[in-house]
């Protein structure tokens, strides 16, 4: 804009001194055969100078009420021209740059959230997932309607020391469980893990397509990825520390969208990575699956307990987020 504004007005002071100039030529034209008129004495050349004279006088007037309407004219539609270039240019970079909702931090879940977060999932045929746990969206999952949806689910590889330090380190920064030392959060985030990871189990068949990827990598902040926005859970935000940090939703040309979009699919392929699928596994080998991925050994029994706590979970999420069970 500060490029092309100079230029624009060289260009229309140029011009309008060139219409100036041509209608003076004019205007002194049609005085001097005026005054030439007045010097002949033949009647038939006084009146064809007249004549010309009156016709260039008319011909100057009418340039100059044509020169100053169509100027304003095309001043007008430069303007709108102008505005509606920066309007577009504005919007773009609104949708590319800025999130398009904001749900601020909480110590309570938000009903508008979980309502637009729901409105996302079912509409949407991929979902990527990349946080802690999982068992909020293990519980989405089982209660999800859409048998289409093809899930993708990044966690933290229990297995991998120090998957946990950042989750442990804004847990203690901001004091969300007071009375607990570091080994006693980790052994609380272990439990979530576990519930997260029996959950997906269990909702890998209300899923067209579930894949549990285990990353040594993990990120502190949560994303979602759907077909038409991405929303971002700031848990590295500098604020002051909630259960429900500040949530960010960006549209799906926005430049967080692609970019987190290309990074979920690069740890998915990466080589540390373990890709497992839960609908592959038999009734039998879920126990021994399960150990394998946390490299923990507990038994059928206790499965079978943390079967039954996420479905207590899941109705306890239901009931909380207006949300109803599929048959």
């Amino acid at each position: 804009m500060t490029g092309i504004s100079p230029t624009n007005s060289l260009l229309k002071r140029l011009s309008r001194g060139m219409q100036a100039l041509l209608l003076s030529l004019i205007a002194l034209g049609a005085t001097v055969l005026l005054w030439a008129a007045t010097l002949v004495s033949s009647q038939t050349w006084k009146e064809f100078l007249n004549a010309i004279a009156t016709g260039l006088l008319v011909s100057a007037a009418f340039g100059i009420a044509q020169t100053l309407i169509t100027s304003k004219v095309t001043t007008e539609l430069l303007r709108a021209s102008v505005v509606e270039e920066v309007s577009r240019s504005l919007a773009h970079s609104s949708s590319a740059y800025y999130p398009i909702t904001e749900f601020s931090a909480s110590s309570v879940p938000d009903p508008q959230f979980n309502i637009r977060l729901g409105q996302d999932l079912a509409n949407s045929s991929t979902f990527w997932f990349r946080g802690m746990s999982g068992r909020y969206t293990a519980a989405r999952l089982a209660l999800n309607q859409n048998v289409s949806l093809q899930a993708h689910i990044i966690l933290p590889d229990p297995k991998v020391s120090g998957t946990l330090a950042g989750r442990i380190d804004y847990a203690n920064r901001h004091q969300l469980y007071p009375g607990l030392d570091s080994d006693e959060i980790r052994e609380r985030l272990q439990k979530d893990i576990n519930l997260g990871i029996v959950g997906l189990f269990e909702a890998s068949h209300r899923c067209a397509i579930l894949e549990l990827i285990l990353t040594p990598m993990p990120v502190l902040d949560r994303y979602e990825i759907f077909r038409d926005a991405i929303w971002v859970t700031l848990f590295s935000d500098p604020g002051k520390g909630t259960s429900f940090p500040r949530t960010l939703r960006f549209s799906a040309s926005s430049v967080m969208y692609l970019m987190q979009q290309a990074d979920c699919l690069q740890v998915r392929s990466h080589p540390s990575s373990r890709l497992i699928q839960p609908r592959t596994i038999s009734e039998t080998g879920l126990v021994s699956k399960f150990n394998e991925i946390t490299g923990q050994t507990i038994t059928k029994e206790e499965y079978i307990k943390l079967r039954k706590d996420f479905h207590s979970f899941t109705d306890d999420f239901a009931r909380a987020a207006d949300m109803k069970r599929g048959e």
